[in-house]
């Protein structure tokens, strides 16, 4: 009769912070907390339009709220986020070739630049429609 031995499974042990060593990883995990900024700033924006919807008083409460020198930081942590969150997108679209050219998939480097091209034209139209001038 043979003797059974019990054996403990062999269990890694790997530190919380594993994925700090490879920077794919860490660009991979500030473009998913980006998306929490980028919620945050859809909050804010509905949050004037609550302030709007109250009256001028209320409204003009949000505004010196708005822009108060700490909201101008969290502003601008946001739109660097919302930048991150935006480009590494873009390169994402590369990965998947919608069309080719002679037989082939485009060249990243062209489709990403034509998709920031585009962004960016899109982007100076709408301020150039919002605001009637640059």
């Amino acid at each position: 009769m043979a003797v059974e031995t019990v054996r403990k499974p062999y269990v890694r042990q790997r530190s919380a912070w594993w994925w700090t060593k490879n920077p794919r990883y860490v660009l991979f995990q500030f473009r998913e907390l980006s998306s929490v900024f980028v919620v945050l700033y859809a909050f804010l924006v509905l949050w004037q339009l609550w302030a709007l919807r109250g009256g001028s008083d209320a409204y003009y409460a949000f505004l010196v709220m708005w822009y108060s020198r700490p909201m101008m930081a969290l502003n601008a942590v946001i739109l660097a986020f919302a930048i991150l969150h935006s480009v590494t997108w873009f390169a994402l679209t590369a990965k998947v070739p919608l069309f080719r050219i002679k037989g082939r998939p485009p060249p990243a480097a062209l489709v990403i630049g034509a998709s920031l091209a585009i962004w960016v034209a899109l982007s100076l139209l709408i301020v150039k429609l919002l605001y009637g001038g640059f």
